[in-house]
């Protein structure tokens, strides 16, 4: 600043401490000396606002404009020559505009995102303005259409915004679809399910078949309870039934896995991963290297996924909730806030609870919540410390490491009997301005949370049955509904009578339930492409539903594939192969090796058969209704097990089981043998053997008298 403004400085700071102590008194005196100041430095500068060539019957457009309004005055900030500016009039220092606030550092995708509001406090409506029915809601996409429309559009005009005119149905999975994600770009859908499997949709590359580039299992015996992509969409988290979740490529290459923690360790921050099964999971909707887990062990955990496979661990920091009695309770959901300031998380004890993201200065206000002091964490007191303060460590020759992580163990904002106790809250969402907090529950109920005011949820929704821990809930992309997914009723499973309900922002009341096969559990409304993706199924089968609008919704996504028919396979198809050109490698792994034409493979020959040591020990097949006599096994098919044998060479199986045979047919089966052929028996006795003499039948008597 030169001489002449540090001149304009200090009375300007003189005549603020006047108009202090003139407010002091009652009168006012800071609105007054403004007033006068503006005044003069405008008749000072009047000149600057016509034009050069002299024609001062047009005055420039802020001459036109009038005298701006008199300035209220500033927030006190931590740099005082940008308070002292901010009451500055406009012309100082040379320039005709006020100066400019200061801006905040870049983030990823600011443009992309959701619009945010200013860092700062937001009080709560007043009980006369419209907005203390309800949660405020944000514009939707088409502005000024729907502006024009107004709160009077009829049902059949909201029916029209939605998407779904058309569907796409992707088939494959072998049980319900648990878990949804699409990359911001719209180019990549990943469905997951209870089979264990996560299937890769590309829509730039996909035909009207619907099918997928690639189906991957994460952890075999695990069912998929959560995907979520980076914000830059070339990685993605898949969060399973285990303990340690795992990130993937963009193409389905894993790049490493969260470690996991000590089960004996009973305070859940000492450890540097979960020791128990994952509930839930998501990535930071701004950080590249930032994500959110939950689990059953009671424990929130954010990674920083950059550091995969450090010896340190990658965890970054532990959340443990405030529990409202003791025990062990798990952590069911959780959820970041638009601008990734807040974190929820659903607590089986009937809680939910928001933690700041980080330890800044942004006290939960940034987003609309007010500091609590008697329900969380006092305002002065940082929201999170190391993890290492006041651990007993263990004797030197076992200490190689220290905890790395930071732990947060009060929540800012806590939410008593947000749901009954014992239930599972299996979903978590915040608006884009973040004033409005959905939580879903596994009771069959869905409540719309002002956050800016937690004594009572604004509405609840009842009769949403759900037996699934994944049931999502979400908001549309210009936050105009909200909706979630319903199972269908235990009476008529069979008939598929789950739905999506879509619920109004502004009245609060249902608008549509829409159809599906089977019961609604995952659901995802993308932001650019304006199509709706659900996950549906049963303990048979799963399906992915994609709705859309052929006018509404973007050319990109389903439209971009489903125009696209796959070839029909032909009887006239050839393909050549030219085996002079086949490579062939004898000698590699045993797994890839192949044999040359011509010769057997290395384990076909029947000494290499007697060398393996498997197939030597491998008992014969004697087949399921190889039964010989007597329920024998193994007797139909020559079977050589050691009891058979000696039974067989003792007349004790087949025909010759003189057990099973009648002794005097077994003497009278030789007499025709004996009568064909004499010499073998009669020779022998020809000499001494006896005449048969036979008894002559004797005469009765009656034949006798007669």
């Amino acid at each position: 600043m030169s001489d002449s403004d540090d001149e304009e400085t200090a009375k300007l700071r003189a005549m603020r401490s006047v108009a202090a102590r003139m407010d002091a008194r009652g009168g006012g005196g800071m609105q007054e000396l403004l007033d006068r100041q503006r005044r003069v430095a405008q008749a000072s500068r009047s000149s600057a606002f016509f034009d050069d060539e002299g024609d001062a019957a047009q005055p420039s457009k802020r001459a036109r404009q009038g005298a701006s309004p008199p300035k209220a005055a500033a927030p006190a900030v931590e740099d005082e020559d940008a308070a002292l500016r901010a009451m500055f009039p406009g012309g100082f220092g040379g320039s005709k505009h006020a100066p400019r606030q200061r801006s905040s550092p870049p983030r990823e995708r600011a443009a992309e995102g959701p619009s945010r509001p200013a860092a700062g406090p937001s009080s709560p409506p007043a009980a006369s303005s419209p907005d203390a029915r309800g949660p405020p809601s944000a514009s939707v996409a088409d502005g000024d259409e729907d502006d024009a429309r107004g709160d009077g559009d009829s049902e059949d005009e909201r029916d029209e915004r939605l998407p779904v005119s058309d569907e796409a149905k992707m088939e494959g999975h072998r049980k319900v679809v648990s878990a949804l994600a699409l990359e911001h770009t719209g180019s990549r859908l990943l469905t997951g399910s209870h089979d264990y499997t996560v299937r890769m949709y590309d829509f730039n590359g996909m035909k009207r078949d619907l099918r997928p580039f690639r189906e991957i299992t994460p952890s075999d015996g695990y069912p998929v309870h959560a995907l979520s992509w980076s914000p830059s969409g070339d990685r993605f988290l898949v969060v399973t039934g285990g303990a340690q979740p795992k990130v993937f490529d963009r193409d389905g290459r894993e790049l490493g896995e969260c470690d996991k923690g000590d089960m004996y360790i009973r305070d859940m921050k000492n450890t540097k991963g979960h020791c128990s099964p994952c509930t839930g999971g998501v990535w930071h909707p701004l950080r590249h290297d930032t994500a959110l887990t939950a689990g059953a062990d009671g424990t929130m955990r954010t990674w920083a996924l950059d550091r995969l496979g450090d010896a340190r661990g990658a965890q970054a920091a532990v959340l443990k909730p405030q529990l409202s009695k003791p025990g062990r309770f798990q952590v069911t959901s959780c959820a970041y806030s638009a601008d990734g300031a807040l974190i929820a998380g659903g607590v089986t004890d009937g809680t939910i609870q928001l933690f700041p993201s980080d330890n800044s200065d942004r006290r939960a206000t940034g987003s609309g919540v007010a500091s609590v002091s008697a329900r969380g964490a006092s305002a002065g007191a940082p929201a999170y410390r190391s993890a290492s303060v006041g651990l007993v460590l263990p004797p030197s020759q076992q200490c190689h490491v220290d905890n790395a992580w930071s732990f947060a163990g009060r929540p800012r904002t806590l939410i008593r009997d947000a749901h009954p106790a014992g239930e599972s809250v299996t979903s978590l969402a915040f608006s884009r301005d973040g004033h409005t907090l959905l939580s879903r529950c596994a009771d069959g109920t869905l409540r719309v949370w002002d956050v800016r005011r937690f004594k009572t949820p604004v509405k609840t929704f009842e009769g949403l049955e759900t037996t699934h821990e994944e049931t999502a809930v979400g908001f549309s992309p210009g936050g105009e509904y909200f909706f979630t997914g319903a199972d269908a009723p235990r009476a008529r499973a069979d008939l598929g009578d789950g739905a999506l309900a879509v619920f109004d922002t502004k009245s609060l009341s249902l608008v549509r339930r829409i159809g599906t096969p089977g019961n609604c559990v995952a659901a995802l409304w993308h932001e650019r492409l304006n199509q709706l993706f659900l996950g549906c199924g049963d303990g048979k089968s799963g399906t992915t539903l994609g709705l859309y609008d052929a006018k509404r919704s973007s050319q990109r996504g389903l439209l971009a594939c489903v125009g696209r028919a796959p070839r029909a396979a032909s009887r006239a198809d050839f393909v050549r192969v030219d085996e002079s050109k086949t490579a062939y490698a004898p000698h590699a792994l045993p797994m890839f090796r192949e044999p040359m034409p011509g010769r057997a493979a290395p384990g076909d020959s029947e000494r290499a058969r007697r060398k393996d040591a498997v197939k030597t020990k491998m008992p014969r097949n004697t087949g399921a209704g190889a039964r010989g006599a007597a329920g024998a096994l193994g007797a139909g098919t020559g079977g050589t097990l050691l009891t058979q044998h000696i039974m067989r060479n003792n007349d004790m199986l087949g025909e010759k089981n003189w057990r099973q045979n009648d002794p005097r047919e077994a003497i009278l089966r030789h007499a025709a043998d004996a009568e064909a052929n004499p010499w073998r028996t009669n020779n022998a006795y020809a000499e001494t053997q006896p005449k048969p003499i036979f008894a002559e039948p004797e005469r009765d008597e009656e034949d006798e008298s007669d």
